[in-house]
């Protein structure tokens, strides 16, 4: 289906809007009737126990899985039949839960493939650094965002996890995005590196839009601005952090996984 522009557009506001998102599978519903309002330059991030749903929702919004029924909006035009690589195009990109980039490049080489991804088809992808301009201007501007100028000429191999997760985030960069989705960006990372990634989330942030499936409570307590809690495929609560973390229903359902995963014990 075509995206086209719906009467029930979200206000200027919301950039990304989701609307009675249903997921099944063979009978079992992971998502039912979810309703999402991102809104422009926010942070905004989905958490929930084991199993909530919440990774669902987010490979749904990110159109790696089709919803079942319901249908998703950015910027007001109906993108619910849209592949991955169209919604990239408008400006919507997502990062992944395990760390992805070219080991054997350099940190420079990474960001240059993803530039180079951005902005040319699959037919003209090899084509020539000199179409690009000063190429080397924009690779530096992106490392710069991330802290990690000093590391271009490194193989992305050798780096540490966490700025691993750091070139990820210059690399999702590279495209420009209007919606960044970040998919567990502090999983596997010591506390140092929570610390750095949460910075730098922070920082890239600024005129972008974030939607980030998060595990780690203190980081979401620091930068998101408004936060969803799912459980058993649906949104329970919703709100800043202060508001939801006092919520009986939210209070119950992490006291209640904790306890049974302590049972299991």
């Amino acid at each position: 289906m075509d995206a086209t522009h719906t009467d029930g557009a979200p206000d200027g506001d919301v950039v990304l809007q989701a609307r009675g998102l249903r997921k099944e599978f063979r009978g079992f519903v992971a998502v039912g009737c979810v309703d999402l309002d991102i809104r422009r330059g926010s942070i905004h991030a989905l958490i929930g126990p084991n199993g909530a749903g919440k990774t669902t929702v987010f490979n749904l919004l990110t159109k790696f899985l089709m919803p079942t029924s319901g249908k998703i909006l950015l910027e007001g035009i109906e993108v619910t039949r849209e592949h991955p690589a169209a919604l990239a195009r408008r400006g919507l990109v997502r990062s992944f839960q395990i760390s992805a980039v070219f080991p054997h490049l350099t940190v420079s080489e990474n960001v240059a493939v993803a530039l180079q991804r951005s902005v040319l088809s699959p037919l003209k992808f090899w084509q020539g650094r000199s179409s690009f301009g000063n190429i080397d201007l924009r690779i530096d501007g992106l490392l710069a965002q991330v802290d990690l100028v000093a590391f271009r000429d490194h193989r992305a191999g050798d780096l540490a996890y966490g700025r691993k997760r750091a070139l990820e985030l210059a690399t999702t960069l590279a495209a420009d995005p209007k919606v960044m989705l970040l998919d567990e960006p502090t999983q596997g990372l010591g506390h140092e590196d929570v610390d750095r990634v949460t910075a730098l989330i922070k920082q890239v942030s600024v005129g972008r839009t974030v939607v980030m499936v998060e595990h780690n409570m203190k980081m979401v307590a620091q930068i998101a601005d408004r936060i969803s809690v799912l459980r058993r495929g649906e949104i329970i609560a919703e709100g800043p952090y202060e508001e939801v973390s006092r919520n009986p229903e939210v209070i119950q359902s992490y006291l209640g996984s904790r306890s049974r995963t302590r049972e299991r014990k």
